[in-house]
């Protein structure tokens, strides 16, 4: 996530000064920015979209805007890791949290020394995600892609009379042609049967 030298940012959604305090000097000390901090969850999510930081440690019980919908609403507007805290181990809140999207989660009080490796792992976790998420997008383009060039393959066989490996070839030399994908191609095929049929 961070490619370059600069800092890693983290946004605080924490109501407990003390713990506010606590966090920030731990991230600070690890070398991470703190850009921002709200003590509600409708807070939390406005500075999330206005700031776009690296990562977001959320609280669970946050007055107004509870921490697991802030968490969604962070995740639906934008792609960030999100650690959420609260107070106890067994909560039920935790696993709705996890469900929203939240990558990791800590049992408050948060020792200092359990913040960052959460915190590394919460990121590399995310990321990890992302990259499946990509290549699930990847493939479903692929598969749709594919679909679509049979279908147009079978158009040009049917009316042009075309074994399927002549087919497949002329429509290579459209795309080529054209300087467009095969998607395109197929796209335009199936798009002018439809007129002429």
């Amino acid at each position: 996530m961070n490619t370059d030298t600069r800092p890693l940012r983290a946004l605080i959604c924490e109501d407990e000064g003390v713990t506010v305090m606590q966090l920030r000097k731990a991230l600070t000390r690890a070398g991470y920015e703190v850009v921002g901090e709200a003590v509600e969850g409708e807070r939390g999510t406005a500075l999330a979209r206005e700031l776009k930081p690296d990562v977001v440690i959320m609280d669970l019980n946050m007055p107004g805007m509870d921490g697991v919908q802030a968490t969604r609403r962070i995740l639906e507007e934008a792609a960030t890791p999100v650690i959420v805290l609260t107070a106890y181990c067994d909560d039920k809140s935790v696993e709705d949290a996890l469900a929203a999207g939240a990558c990791a989660y800590l049992v408050k009080p948060v020792a200092s020394e359990q913040l960052i490796p959460a915190l590394k792992t919460a990121i590399a976790r995310f990321e990890t995600m992302k990259e499946v998420q990509k290549e699930n997008e990847n493939l479903k383009e692929a598969l749709e892609t594919r679909k679509l060039v049979e279908r147009a393959k079978g158009i040009l066989m049917k009316r042009k009379d075309l074994a399927e490996a002549d087919a497949f070839r002329q429509m290579q030399k459209m795309s080529r042609d054209k300087c467009q994908t095969m998607k395109i191609t197929a796209n335009e095929v199936i798009a002018a049967d439809t007129i002429l049929s």
